[in-house]
């Protein structure tokens, strides 16, 4: 884990929304295709200093401003009798509680889409930080006491070791703690896969290494099109659309996961990928066409 173990988590607007661009389906958070609905589910949002986004310009960070807000997304697709949800949200364990006012949303998004933990039957996870991994449990135990959680086996091997928690630099040692008692109550439930899974019905992973070591992305065929849900390629549309080569704080494996911002969002602006951002102002879908050697993300 070296570049993790050396990065420091700091945990002490919105960016306009873009216009809106046509596509077949869409409407108030949710995508009907062929094969389905997609439903963007907010978690809430988070609110974090500047410095997060590494390597930004004084200008850049000016922009920002000195605290941001970013988006916490949830995307559920409902098919054919399966209901998968992508990533479980961040729950309301003492890590989130402490330190975000206005995240843990899902169970009350979930209720109010008409939808019970019990009637989830997958679970596809994009990466174990707690903003993605700790809505997994409830009251210390399993809060989708019916599904099966898939998740890359670089990434549960990477959270579940031993020892790992000691190794941990100071900063970041309660959320590690935490992750690993999470693992610890849904190892039951846990499916690893390679990264490169197919899970039926148009759904498949897709290996985007670098914000963590085994981060996944999800490639959702729409039948006309194709929809990425990028997980944490992409942390806000405030900065890393405009300058890719931004880093930020949380990112394990920094350049790799540049190169990875860069590659996935090259193919979305060249395929013409309808994409879902964890961190994107919600509801976090939208498009992304090229700008010289940068992005420009327009919101459906």
């Amino acid at each position: 884990m070296t570049h993790l173990s050396r990065r420091t988590f700091m945990c002490t607007s919105l960016a306009g929304m873009a216009a809106a661009i046509a596509t077949p389906g869409f409407a108030a958070g949710s995508l009907d295709f062929g094969k389905g609905t997609l439903i963007a589910l907010s978690d809430g949002t988070l609110t974090v200093p500047n410095q997060m986004w590494t390597g930004a310009s004084e200008a850049e960070q000016a922009d920002l401003g000195a605290a941001v807000v970013i988006g916490a997304n949830v995307f559920l697709v409902r098919q054919e009798g399966r209901l998968i949800l992508i990533d479980g949200g961040a729950g309301d364990g003492a890590f989130v509680t402490q330190r975000f006012d206005d995240l843990g949303r899902l169970p009350a998004a979930l209720a109010d889409a008409g939808i019970k933990p019990s009637d989830i039957t997958d679970i596809v996870i994009t990466h174990m930080h707690i903003d993605h991994s700790g809505g997994l449990i409830s009251n210390g135990k399993p809060a989708f006491e019916n599904a099966t959680i898939h998740m890359d086996q670089a990434e549960w091997g990477f959270w579940t070791r031993e020892g790992f928690a000691d190794q941990a630099p100071e900063a970041l040692r309660p959320m590690v703690i935490e992750i690993q008692a999470i693992a610890n109550i849904i190892k039951d439930q846990v499916e690893t896969h390679d990264g490169t899974k197919d899970f039926g019905n148009g759904l498949r992973a897709i290996q985007t290494y670098g914000h963590t070591p085994g981060h996944n992305s999800f490639e959702l065929d729409l039948g006309d099109e194709k929809l990425l849900i990028m997980g944490d390629i992409v942390v806000s549309d405030h900065i890393h659309f405009q300058n890719p080569d931004v880093g930020w704080a949380l990112d394990g494996i920094p350049d790799a996961a540049i190169a990875t911002r860069r590659t996935i969002l090259g193919r979305a602006a060249d395929e013409g990928l309808v994409i879902a951002g964890s961190h994107l102002t919600a509801p976090g879908l939208g498009r992304v066409t090229r700008n010289g050697d940068a992005f420009e993300f327009k919101a459906l």
